[in-house]
């Protein structure tokens, strides 16, 4: 049985979350890489995942009329330990046979790197 592991996570410029101070604390929308790669062993694949606020939501909806959510996170305020805790959590809960089939799981909250483009 294979166990998923965050490695790291980073903005999606590989800077350090901590960090990161998005421009309008209120309404945000910052990318995140979550490395993940199989609990015992070595080896990691990057997942992006928008971290979303929920008025940077509501922006969004007010100027296209809609919004697609896959792969994305909304949280409350930019809180980079939480969202760290939250992600860990989401994704440290998936198993399989092969790694091939714990990052498809994991694929579901952020973007797999070999998912192709979109």
């Amino acid at each position: 049985m294979i166990l998923a592991q965050v490695k790291a996570i980073y903005t999606n410029e590989m800077d350090d979350l901590e960090k990161h101070v998005p421009d309008d604390p209120e309404r945000f929308c910052v990318f995140v890489v979550a490395m993940v790669g199989p609990r015992t062993g070595e080896g990691e694949e990057s997942f992006e995942i928008a971290v979303c606020s929920p008025k940077w939501l509501e922006q969004r909806i007010e100027s296209d009329g809609f919004a697609i959510g896959m792969h994305h996170l909304f949280v409350a305020d930019y809180n980079p330990a939480q969202i760290r805790k939250i992600l860990t959590k989401l994704i440290e809960r998936y198993s399989g046979d092969s790694w091939e089939e714990v990052a498809r799981k994991v694929g579901k909250i952020g973007r797999w790197e070999f998912d192709g483009p979109e």
